[in-house]
């Protein structure tokens, strides 16, 4: 099991929740210290998952988060939605709109006091140290926390499915990460990334809705998208809507054979879905049937420029040990709001496995045959995936052990990151023997 990788070699040690009760019923009289600790030790952990777009807060021991919003604050000056992680703030910026985010996650979602309960981030590998840095900041100095777990989002997502060795696909909004997890252990030095996610996805609707969209004004009367209508699509996240909602990815033959039209609307394709109409302003906006079943294909079409999603799997697969290759491909996990678009699955297995037969991956990964993903059925898992591994894990004893405290963080004023977090595992188990 992924839970038993993840904590083996740990000494075999009580909780404090274990040990303080019966310490205090020997006593004549209660402790404040002891009871503050029993106290914070019997509650559950806050798993906090912040993404570009959402936010998934929640209590460790829970299914589902107990919220999931927008990663944005309003502007004091301008009254204006603004994105919290936006990597053109200064220092102080950041820190200012980090401590505004906290305290609406804690007092208004979760109706508690960070200082009374441990904290879980689930973070990607790839989070800045800066941005690392200034929410340790945040919740240790403003906040009081007692202790943060920064935990690995790509292994948190094999928790769920109780697997250790999987391959993680995940979509997000600005990039898309392949990152394999063999035995419970992440391999960085395998890790691949390009940039096909939800914003390039977004990025594709825009493209093709100025060049076929239509507006219908309330005369009754279509016209073509103009420059004014830019400001429209961008703020009320229009944009972002007609992927959540609207957009699929197609079959791979039909896909082909849109690549091959050059995406020409000329070009007669049978059976071409229907349009669908969005309040626009006073308008509706024509979503015509081309840009729901094309924009998918910004992540399946090869290209000079940027790789494709079946692309980065591949690669990722066969920088990987040759006796794990076939394992992984078996074993795909996908996260990410993006891989829920209708069809998803289906396309990306049969690009896979029609990659393996070409020239460029036959003869590294030709006796590879199928490919499987992990999945629950009837669940939006892929949203929060690795959130539910954080609250699987900050459920358990050893919680304790693998935070950063408060105390640590007023000695150093630094978040190790990973690679310095295994180097000195590494030596304390060396020293231990």
């Amino acid at each position: 099991m992924q839970r038993d990788s993840a904590l083996s070699g740990l000494p075999q040690q009580r909780s404090l929740s274990s040990v303080i009760p019966s310490a205090v019923t020997r006593t004549s009289r209660l402790d404040p210290l002891s009871l503050s600790v029993v106290s914070m030790d019997n509650r559950q952990a806050v798993i906090i998952d912040i993404g570009a777009i959402l936010t998934k807060v929640g209590y460790a021991g829970e299914f589902v988060p107990r919220a999931i919003i927008r990663t944005e604050l309003l502007d004091d000056r301008t009254g204006e939605a603004v994105k919290v992680l936006d990597d053109t703030l200064s220092e102080q910026e950041l820190y200012y709109r980090l401590v505004k985010f906290f305290r609406e996650l804690f007092f208004r979602y979760m109706l508690t006091a960070a200082k009374d309960r441990r904290i879980v981030i689930v973070e990607s590998v790839l989070t800045r140290t800066a941005l690392r840095n200034a929410m340790a900041r945040v919740l240790f100095e403003a906040f009081d926390a007692p202790s943060i777990l920064f935990a690995p989002s790509h292994l948190l997502a094999t928790f769920p499915f109780g697997v250790s060795n999987a391959l993680i696909v995940d979509v997000g909004y600005s990039e898309a990460t392949i990152v394999p997890v063999l035995e419970g252990v992440t391999l960085l030095y395998q890790l691949e990334t390009s940039a096909v996610g939800a914003k390039y996805l977004e990025q594709r609707v825009y493209e093709l809705l100025r060049k076929y969209g239509k507006v219908l004004t309330y005369l009754g009367v279509e016209r073509s998208l103009t420059d004014n209508d830019d400001l429209l699509l961008k703020k009320e996240y229009t944009l972002e809507d007609i992927v959540v909602r609207f957009c699929f990815a197609t079959k791979m033959d039909r896909g082909r054979i849109i690549q091959a039209s050059g995406y020409d609307p000329e070009q007669e394709i049978p059976n071409p879905p229907c349009d669908v109409r969005l309040p626009f302003g006073e308008e509706m906006l024509i979503v015509p049937g081309l840009v729901r079943e094309w924009a998918a294909e910004a992540i399946f079409e090869e290209n000079d420029d940027i790789k494709s999603l079946p692309q980065l799997v591949l690669d990722t697969v066969y920088r990987c040990p040759i006796d794990a290759r076939k394992k992984l491909l078996e074993s795909i996990i996908l996260v990410g709001g993006t891989t829920r678009m209708k069809g998803f699955y289906a396309r990306l297995r049969d690009e896979i496995l029609r990659s393996l037969t070409t020239s460029d991956y036959a003869n590294k990964l030709g006796n590879i045959k199928s490919v499987k993903f992990y999945r629950l059925p009837n669940t939006s898992i892929e949203l929060y995936a690795s959130w539910i591994g954080g609250s699987m894990f900050g459920a358990l004893e050893v919680l304790q052990y693998h935070s950063l405290t408060r105390e640590d963080w007023l000695a150093q004023r630094k978040v190790p990151d990973w690679i310095t977090s295994v180097y000195e595992n590494n030596q304390d188990s060396t020293r231990s023997r």
